[in-house]
């Protein structure tokens, strides 16, 4: 009998196997394909394929965030949907029409090779910060799961990455994107369909949306009333603008469809449509997408009334059900920040040695910087009582989970509420956290599904987030290898060559982008938000100016890109770094209101009269007061906008910059009507 990781691996193999046919049958040797498609894709063909490029955010990020934020979560989905809008109706049936690979050699096409290289840097960037996310969520995933050693996952990612791409680039990619996207759409609307019907009786999830809702705000006031809600960390799934304030999720969501409509792959991938139908294929991926996107908060105000009534019913940590057990065994579902992967994986390392607890720390250090912030996390006393009972495990690996389970609620989770205050020893809603990354891992549990059906949903997202990898390392290396040497010897190689260098920069990018995903701590959410904002500032202007603006010159080009770079660069990193001088600059645009004001300004003097070490605690409570986070602005602001809601200014201005310097060139460019031109020339004929 295989156990559940033998199922898994083997459930992932298999996918991975259909995904490589596919790609191999899609293979080419024509640099065109590798960069932009087959170019003959019907229109619903194309758009489920196009779809599946976006199903490691259905099924990874967007569930879990709004399982988190409730309503103001929905942001992202209005932004996708609506920058799916603007590039079916106004830049997919453009784009097709011209006879150019990439994005910036479409910019090149017009404006010249200064242009072309300004908007590689930008694309190249930007496309880098969301391959480099794509990959830390995805790696990070499958090696929790898969309990192998982050780097180990990161190379087996890169190997099965540079093993789609390699026959026919993204052409092959977007073969495998419609295997993709048909078992997401299976699996949100067929599985969970099912899940609905066994836990709401209805097995439509969109249509069991409302009756979730109607049973969510009466298990939250009796939560209230029961003392087991953390007003600290409690945010109600309906209350809407908690997170993000009214004027910024509006704000954030413009900016989302800007960033949408200009990103690398989505433009390049819209050259798998004939250019006759490009318009209807947008429209069959804005459908599909919409149709997924609505089942997310059904799926997540699921999940969130499930946990309710878990609390609710559960009057010590050892009566939470099989489903928090199970969810406990794989890292999907931790109590007070433990679970028992957590106890599992510091077995393996002191089989493999570690004794003490700096031991464990060295071994979970040596298997990633996300594993190793998950440990120092840990009160020390929580610490020790997982490594008693991981040297216990060890000596007792086959022992039954009930028994496990039990023994872990004894110590490691009574030591976990110890530690965060929790005196009575009872679950509340900030004791039980299901991991983001695994919420539709959850569902099934909780509808007593057995193992094998959240393995097929746990192979399904890692092939989303390899799909969506490997789009984006195809378009990176068919804008390095075909706009990066254009720019640099102002001709380009002949196909062979093209193809070959293409292959061969997959390769590098695959395996260099891996590894830095999984040795660098950074956070997916902010690589995304940066890449997206650069996206929306510098890339969208361009596409307008490039389709839409035909009096635009070279000069005006440039001048709008650097504009709209040198904004949003300005403010995201005014506000996020440099806060405090950001706030001195510019108090008079700030959003702060008079008591906000005159706090800072009493703070402002105890820094400026502090010495030493109080002089850098003084200035930290500056920065805190006036920094904010990527989504709700700080002191430092201009009018109340959000750093990462800065396109909303910096496109608009890039754009008028493009529009008023092409107008002033034609100007210059017309010739100057003299006087004597307007006196009508004397007739050769006399007159008597």
């Amino acid at each position: 009998m295989l156990s559940g990781i033998s199922l898994l691996i083997l459930s992932t193999f298999i996918l991975l196997l259909a995904i490589l046919v596919l790609a191999i049958v899609a293979r080419s040797s024509e640099f065109i394909a590798h960069c932009r498609g087959s170019g003959g894709a019907g229109p619903l063909a194309g758009g489920l394929s196009m779809a599946g490029l976006f199903a490691l955010s259905v099924t990874a990020f967007l569930p879990g965030l709004v399982y988190q934020h409730g309503f103001d979560a929905l942001l992202p989905s209005a932004g996708i949907a609506g920058g799916l809008l603007i590039l079916s109706v106004l830049v997919g049936p453009a784009l097709t029409r011209r006879d150019a690979a990439t994005l910036p050699e479409l910019v090149g096409q017009r404006f010249g090779r200064i242009a072309r290289a300004l908007t590689l840097l930008v694309s190249v960037t930007a496309s880098a910060g969301l391959l480099i996310g794509a990959l830390s969520a995805t790696s990070s995933l499958a090696a929790g799961l898969l309990h192998f050693p982050i780097v180990t996952t990161a190379l087996a990612l890169a190997a099965a990455i540079s093993l789609i791409v390699m026959p026919g680039g993204l052409k092959s990619v977007i073969s495998g994107s419609r295997l993709v996207a048909f078992l997401t759409g299976l699996a949100l609307l067929g599985l969970f369909g099912i899940v609905c019907a066994v836990l709401l009786g209805n097995p439509i999830p969109p249509l069991a949306y409302g009756k979730v809702l109607s049973e969510i705000r009466p298990a939250e006031m009796a939560l209230i009333e029961q003392g087991a809600v953390d007003f600290g960390v409690f945010k109600p799934f309906m209350r809407a603008f908690l997170t993000i304030d009214r004027l910024n999720w509006a704000l954030l969501a413009i900016s989302l469809m800007a960033a949408v409509a200009a990103l690398p792959p989505l433009v390049q991938a819209t050259g798998t449509f004939l250019p006759a139908s490009a318009r209807r294929g947008l429209a069959w991926t804005l459908t599909f997408l919409v149709i997924a996107l609505s089942t997310v908060p059904a799926l997540s105000a699921l999940a969130r009334l499930e946990t309710y009534r878990v609390v609710a019913a559960s009057g010590s940590f050892s009566d939470l059900p099989d489903w928090i057990r199970r969810g406990s065994e794989v890292g999907a579902v931790e109590l007070h920040g433990t679970s028992l992967a957590l106890v599992d994986a510091v077995a393996r390392d002191v089989a493999s040695g570690a004794e003490s607890i700096g031991g464990v720390s060295t071994a979970r250090a040596d298997a990633g910087i996300r594993a190793e912030a998950h440990w120092q996390r840990l009160d020390p006393a929580v610490q020790e009582a997982v490594l008693d009972l991981a040297r216990r495990v060890q000596t007792q690996p086959a022992a039954p989970l009930p028994d496990r389970w039990t023994v872990y609620v004894d110590t490691v989770v009574m030591a976990a509420a110890t530690a965060a205050g929790n005196i009575s020893g009872k679950p509340n809603l900030a004791s039980i956290a299901i991991q983001p990354q695994y919420l539709l891992l959850a569902l099934p549990h909780a509808a007593g599904f057995p193992a094998i059906v959240s393995i097929t949903v746990i192979a399904t997202i890692l092939a989303a987030g390899l799909i969506s990898a490997a789009a984006l390392v195809s378009v990176l290396s068919s804008m390095l290898v075909r706009d990066g040497v254009t720019v640099l010897t102002g001709t380009h190689l002949g196909n062979g060559a093209e193809v070959m260098a293409v292959r061969l920069t997959s390769i590098a990018l695959a395996f260099a982008f891996s590894l830095a995903a999984a040795l660098i701590p950074l956070t997916a959410d902010v690589l995304f938000v940066v890449s997206l904002t650069l996206s929306a500032c510098v890339l969208f202007p361009a596409l307008v100016l490039t389709l839409w603006v035909p009096r635009c010159n070279a000069i005006g080009f440039l001048a709008a890109l650097l504009t709209g770079l040198a904004i949003g660069t300005y403010y995201l990193a005014g506000t996020a770094i440099y806060s405090v001088p950001f706030y001195e600059t510019w108090a008079e645009l700030s959003s702060a209101g008079p008591d906000a004001f005159a706090e800072y300004e009493e703070a402002r003097d105890i820094w400026v009269s502090a010495e030493g070490d109080e002089r850098s605690a003084a200035f930290a409570d500056l920065a805190a007061r006036t920094t904010g986070s990527l989504w709700s602005p700080g002191l430092a602001n201009w009018f109340g906008i959000a750093p990462a809601a800065v396109p909303v200014i910096a496109a608009p201005i890039a754009i008028l910059v493009g529009i008023l310097l092409g107008f002033a060139g034609a100007l210059r460019r017309r010739p100057v009507k003299r006087a004597e031109d307007s006196i009508p020339a004397p007739s050769s004929r006399v007159r008597l």
